[in-house]
């Protein structure tokens, strides 16, 4: 693990850990943290991990496990990916957002995730006035999609550019890696 942070580092790209959608569930608590404490080690704190939370059907929103995941990812300075969950996303559009706005009330910086159900279960594509929403939260510094539909992504963009340049839109789209 350590070698491989450290040749990302050493390509000039920033090692996203705890991330891989349908992998990060298989993680133990133990595995996660010792992932976080030598990416911290090696990459210092230029790097993202996923706070993923694990719930079941029918789950209430768990904004504690989120705080605690979140936070401990940045109190090793990285940045959280919120992983979607049964709980979050069982929210409408506006408890959506007002979910990622509590977190970011906490945590200083992290990174949005719209994940589409055809990848997980407990996934969802949020509409783009929710979506718009979230990039109102100023500790929401990015948010990465993962649709599969080229148009999603454009209609992000094109938000991102007309009310927040600075905003990271980051693409899941294995169909349409020619969109970087």
């Amino acid at each position: 693990t350590e070698a491989h942070i450290d040749r990302t580092v050493d390509a000039g790209l920033t090692p996203a850990v705890n991330m891989d959608t349908g992998y990060v569930q298989l993680l133990t608590d133990d595995q996660k943290t010792a992932v976080l404490d030598l990416t911290a080690v090696v990459a210092g704190s230029d790097f993202v991990a996923g706070a993923h939370v694990a719930d079941q059907p029918g789950a209430a929103f768990d904004l504690d496990g989120y705080l605690a995941a979140s936070e401990a990812i940045a109190t090793r300075g990285g940045t959280p990916v919120i992983f979607p969950s049964y709980g979050l996303n069982s929210l409408d559009d506006d408890g959506w957002v007002d979910a990622l706005t509590a977190i970011g009330a906490r945590v200083d910086r992290f990174i949005g995730f719209e994940l589409g159900a055809m990848f997980v279960p407990y996934g969802r594509i949020p509409s783009l006035e929710a979506y718009e929403a979230m990039m109102g939260i100023g500790s929401c510094v990015g948010a990465k999609h993962s649709s599969l539909s080229r148009q999603l992504e454009w209609d992000r963009l094109a938000v991102r550019d007309r009310l927040r340049p600075e905003f990271r839109v980051f693409t899941g789209n294995d169909l349409a890696i020619d969109m970087v």
